[in-house]
């Protein structure tokens, strides 16, 4: 499986670089914007909490009897969720305060109402302050938002914080990642290749961080690269590889 999740990555930066989808998914009623919205969403808090309660599940199922899926789900379910909630909180305090790069949406927002404030001041104030000042921009411009969709402006609200890595990228590369392991080797003949559904949802996710104009391909690049380097990594040590997937899996 590391060939597809490479497979994966190297589409993906073809596809951020080459094809230059910034802000193609914003256009009210485009199947598109559907399309990257949902892609986007399945890899914030709920969708990554859902995402993970199913991965849970899945290797729960595998148990023999009641109280070995029970701990095999909560084991699963709180390794995952911590280790993705120790990262989110990494890389917004630490990460992204020490890169400091504004996301694409709000340089636009600035840039289509003339804003005279400087980007870089917004944030360093309060996050609901900073919210509402972008809500008060778009709300009181009339034209230039017109013809984007409604769900992706709110999104450009509630992502307030700094741009670089994208968190959404890392979730998705490393879980993705993750998961295609565990069904490549759960399943056998042409069942496998079920392992590439993963990966294809992780390529999805990046290309629409970008698409919807939360982030820059460099965004996703670094984000995404740090997912897959993070899964490569616990899943090629023993130790983390047995405390992430269960046993009755990988033999």
């Amino acid at each position: 499986m590391i060939k597809a999740a490479l497979v994966s990555y190297a589409l993906l930066l073809c596809a951020v670089w080459i094809f230059y989808p910034e802000f193609t998914a914003c256009s009210k009623e485009s199947l598109w914007c559907s399309i990257a919205y949902w892609a986007t969403v399945s890899a914030g808090t709920i969708g990554t909490f859902v995402i993970v309660t199913v991965t849970s599940i899945f290797y729960a199922v595998n148990q023999s009897t009641a109280l070995e899926k029970a701990k095999t789900f909560f084991r699963s379910f709180f390794v995952l969720g911590g280790m993705l909630t120790a990262f989110a909180f990494l890389n917004e305090h630490v990460i992204k305060s020490v890169a400091r790069l504004s996301r694409p949406s709000h340089s636009y927002i600035i840039r289509q109402t003339h804003s005279s404030v400087n980007i870089d001041s917004l944030y360093t104030v309060d996050e609901k302050e900073r919210k509402a000042y972008f809500q008060e921009l778009i709300v009181s411009d009339t034209t230039s938002f017109r013809l984007i969709d409604q769900r992706i402006l709110d999104h450009w609200v509630d992502e307030s914080g700094y741009s670089f890595p994208s968190g959404h990228s890392f979730n998705a590369y490393l879980l993705g990642s993750i998961l295609a392991f565990s069904i490549y080797q759960g399943k056998k003949g042409n069942l496998k290749l079920l392992a590439f559904i993963p990966m294809l949802w992780a390529f999805l996710v990046a290309v629409s961080r970008v698409a919807v104009g939360a982030h820059t391909a460099l965004d996703v690049s670094v984000g995404a690269g740090m997912g897959l380097l993070f899964a490569f990594t616990l899943l090629r040590i023993t130790a983390t590889r047995r405390l992430l997937i269960p046993k009755e899996i990988l033999s």
